[in-house]
C-alpha cells in the first residue's frame, strides 16, 4: 500500500487497504499488534490524499489511545500529527496547535522519523494558518532530514504537502545573521559547562545563563537541595514530563540542582532543551573519564541502569524488561509474587515497586516469614490485645496494621505457618484482620507483595501451602533470574559495589583489574548478588589506597575458575627447526649483522649454494641477497660481475 501511495496509484492503494482489513478480521489476537497500529498511519496517508479528513480523524481516535497505552511513541507521534494536519485542513487551527504540542511531548528522543513527520506537520499547519514566516523553515528541515536518511517515501510525501499548500502563500524568509557577540558568549557558556563537570553550582549557573538568553527565560526555575545521598561521581540527566515541561537534573557528591522549564511549545524549544541536556550529560561523563587512570584498559563494561535508590543495577535485556513489567505492575493494586533464589534482590525489587506505586507515601513494612518462630507468626502479623495470652502486657497492632496505606512485603512466604494462612487469605479477600483478643475485625488497606525461593506448587501438593492462598498472592508473578543467568550485569554490579564499599571503608583510588572481573564472571555465585557484594566488600576492606584489585585478592573458591583456566592455557611448543643463539651484551647493530649472516649461511646450506633458491627462501630478490653478501665481503669479483650482468 505504501508503494502504491508512493507512485500515487490510489486505486491500488484502496485495494490493498481492503485486503489488509480482511486480513485483520480473519486473525484474532489478544490485543492490537504494532504492525496493525503502524498500518493506521498508512491508512491516514491514503485518506489524506483523497482529502477524506473525517476518516483520518476517526482512524486516529481509534488507534492513538492504544498506541499511547502500549508506549509505541513513534506510532503515537505520527498518528497525532495526522490528526493535527486533518484539523488544519478543515480550519480548526487551534486544535491543530494543541495536538502538535501533544505530539511533541510524545515524540521519542532517539528516533529521527517521527521528528521528520512532526516538522512537516508543523510546516503544513503553519502554512494553512497563514503564517508566512513559520512555514518554509520546518519544510526545509523535514526535507533535509528525509534526504539525509535516504527516506524517499517521506521525501516524496513532504514535497506533496509543500506543493499542495504553497502557491503564493509562502515566502522564503532569509535567516538573519548571528550576532557575533551573542555567539561568543554562548560558546563561552558551553565551554564552561564542559569544563565544570565536578563544580555542579558553576555548571548549573552557566546552563541557566544559556536558558536566560532565550525565550525560555520566563519559564525557567531552579531548585537546589543539599545533604543528598552520597554519589561517588557526578551525574546528570534530563527528561520531558507528561505535562510538556522539562527537567535538567545535575547531581554532585551530596548536592542536587534541578532546572525546570515549563511548557515546551515547539520543536525549536525541544531541540534547545535536548542540546543543553546532552551537554550537561557530556560534562558529567567527561569529569568521570578525567579522573580515570589513562592506563586503565579495563575490558569489561561497567555502565548499567540503576534504580532510583541506586541499590539495584540492570544491564541485561532480560532484567531491563523485568524492570519495565515491575513498573507497570507497581501502578496497580494487584498482589505480586516475586520468585527467585536467595540473594537475587527480591526485597530490593519489592521496595522499588513500592516507590513506584500509588501508595509510595505510605509505609513499606517487610516481614520474613522464615525468621520468626511459628507460634509467634500470627501475633506478629495480626497483632494482639493486652491480656490476650500470658505475657501480653501491652497491646500490639501487628505488622499488617502497620502497613495500612502502604505496602506489606512478606518474604519467604513459602515458610508461612499453615495455621496463619487462612487468616492471611481472609485479609486478602476482605481487607479485614482480627487481632488476638479482639472481638471485632479491623479493616486494613495495604498492598501485598510476596516473595519466595521455594516451589509453591510443590508445597501445595505436599499440603504445606494452601492452593487458594497461592491464587490470591500470585495475581502477577515476577521471575527474578539468578546471577549466573545474567552475568553481563556482574561488571556493573562489581563497579557499583567497589564505589560503595570504598566510601564505606575510607579507601580511595581502588580499581578493578581485568582478571578480577574475569574471575567474577567465571564463578557461578550460589549466593547471588549478596555473595558478590560481600566478596567485593572484603577485597576492598583488605586493600590499600590506590590498589588495583586482581584475581589474587578474591577468595580461593571464587578465583578457582580463573586460575584453573589460566593453568590450562597451552604453552607454545619449542620450534622444530634450527635455532639461533644471540648474546645480549652487544649493540643492536652488531646483533642484526650477526643474525643476517647466520640466516644467509643457513639458506645457502639448505639450497646447496643455489643463490636464486636461497633468495626465495629468505624472501629476497636475487640481487638483494647478492648486495647483502657483498656488504659483508662474502662474494668475489667474478660473482660480482655475474650479478651485475643482464
Amino acid at each position: 500500500m505504501q508503494a502504491a501511495l508512493f507512485e500515487r496509484e490510489l486505486a491500488k492503494a484502496s485495494d490493498y487497504e481492503a485486503a489488509a482489513a480482511e486480513n485483520r478480521q480473519n486473525h484474532s489476537l489478544p490485543s492490537r499488534s504494532w504492525y496493525d497500529l503502524a498500518h493506521q498511519i498508512t491508512r491516514c496517508a491514503y485518506h489524506e490524499l483523497v482529502q477524506d479528513w473525517e476518516t483520518v480523524l476517526a482512524i486516529v481516535d481509534d488507534a492513538a489511545p492504544e498506541a499511547a497505552r502500549r508506549e509505541y511513541r513513534g506510532v503515537h507521534t505520527a498518528l497525532l500529527c495526522a490528526r493535527a494536519r486533518a484539523c488544519a485542513q478543515i480550519g480548526d487551527h487551534e486544535a491543530a496547535e494543541q495536538i502538535l504540542e501533544q505530539a511533541l511531548r510524545a515524540c521519542p528522543r532517539s528516533a529521527v522519523d517521527p521528528l521528520i513527520v512532526l516538522e512537516a506537520s508543523r510546516a503544513l499547519c503553519a502554512t494553512l494558518r497563514g503564517d508566512r514566516q513559520a512555514g518554509p523553515t520546518p519544510f526545509e528541515r523535514a526535507r533535509a532530514g528525509a534526504q539525509a536518511l535516504g527516506h524517499r517515501f517521506h521525501e516524496r510525501w513532504i514535497e506533496r504537502l509543500h506543493d499542495g499548500v504553497a502557491g503564493d502563500q509562502t515566502v522564503a524568509v532569509p535567516r538573519p545573521p548571528v550576532n557575533l557577540t551573542d555567539a561568543a558568549l554562548m560558546l563561552t557558556d558551553v565551554a564552561t559547562v564542559l569544563g565544570a563537570g565536578h563544580a555542579v553550582d558553576l555548571m548549573a549557573h552557566r546552563v541557566v545563563s544559556l536558558l536566560q538568553s532565550t525565550p525560555l527565560r520566563a519559564r525557567t526555575t531552579v531548585e537546589s537541595a543539599g545533604n543528598c545521598d552520597y554519589l561517588p561521581n557526578p551525574a546528570a540527566h534530563w527528561e520531558i514530563d507528561a505535562n510538556g515541561g522539562a527537567l535538567i537534573r545535575i547531581r554532585g557528591s551530596d548536592r542536587r540542582i534541578d532546572i525546570r522549564i515549563a511548557a515546551i511549545r515547539s520543536i525549536e524549544e525541544y531541540s534547545l532543551v535536548k542540546s543543553i541536556g546532552d551537554l550537561v550529560q557530556a560534562a558529567a561523563s567527561r569529569a568521570i573519564e578525567a579522573e580515570q587512570d589513562p592506563g586503565d584498559d579495563n575490558l569489561w563494561p561497567v555502565s548499567g541502569i540503576t534504580t532510583p535508590d541506586e541499590n539495584f543495577v540492570f544491564r541485561s535485556p532480560r532484567m531491563i524488561e523485568l524492570l519495565k513489567v515491575a513498573y507497570r505492575l507497581a501502578s496497580t493494586d494487584l498482589p505480586v509474587l516475586i520468585i527467585g533464589e536467595t540473594g537475587t534482590g527480591k526485597d530490593v525489587l519489592a521496595r522499588l515497586m513500592h516507590e513506584q506505586s500509588r501508595v509510595r507515601k505510605g509505609p513499606f513494612v517487610p516481614f520474613n516469614c522464615a525468621t520468626v518462630p511459628r507460634d509467634l507468626v500470627e501475633s506478629q502479623l495480626f497483632g494482639y490485645k493486652r491480656g490476650a495470652f500470658t505475657g501480653a502486657a501491652e497491646s500490639f497492632g501487628g505488622l499488617i496494621r502497620s502497613a495500612d496505606g502502604g505496602t506489606l512485603f512478606l518474604d519467604e512466604i513459602g515458610d508461612l505457618d499453615p495455621a496463619s494462612q487462612p487468616k492471611l487469605l481472609r485479609f486478602l479477600e476482605s481487607g479485614e484482620i482480627q487481632p488476638l483478643g479482639e472481638s471485632r475485625p479491623l479493616r486494613v488497606t495495604a498492598r501485598l507483595i510476596a516473595a519466595t525461593n521455594a516451589n509453591l506448587n510443590a508445597s501445595v501438593r505436599d499440603g504445606r501451602f494452601r492452593q487458594d492462598l497461592l491464587y490470591r498472592i500470585a495475581g502477577a508473578v515476577l521471575m527474578l533470574p539468578p546471577l549466573r543467568e545474567r552475568k553481563d550485569e556482574i561488571p556493573a554490579l562489581a563497579s557499583y559495589f567497589l564505589a560503595r564499599y570504598a566510601a564505606e571503608c575510607g579507601r580511595s583510588g581502588v580499581r578493578l583489574a581485568d582478571d578480577f572481573v574475569a574471575a567474577l564472571l567465571l564463578y557461578d555465585w550460589p549466593g547471588n548478588i549478596r555473595e558478590l557484594a560481600n566478596e567485593v566488600r572484603r577485597a576492598v576492606a583488605l586493600a590499600d589506597d590506590g590498589a588495583v584489585l586482581t584475581a589474587r585478592d578474591l577468595a580461593p573458591e571464587v578465583a578457582r575458575g580463573w586460575e584453573s583456566r589460566a593453568a590450562t592455557v597451552p604453552v607454545a611448543a619449542a620450534p622444530a627447526g634450527p635455532t639461533i643463539t644471540l648474546r645480549l651484551d652487544q649493540t643492536l647493530s652488531q646483533a642484526v649483522e650477526e643474525l643476517e649472516e647466520k640466516f644467509i649461511a643457513h639458506a645457502l646450506r639448505t639450497t646447496g649454494g643455489r643463490v636464486r633458491e636461497a633468495a626465495q627462501l629468505l624472501g629476497l630478490s636475487r640481487k638483494g641477497l647478492f648486495l647483502k653478501r657483498r656488504r659483508r665481503g662474502l662474494v668475489n669479483r667474478s660473482a660480482e660481475a655475474i650479478a651485475d650482468g643482464p
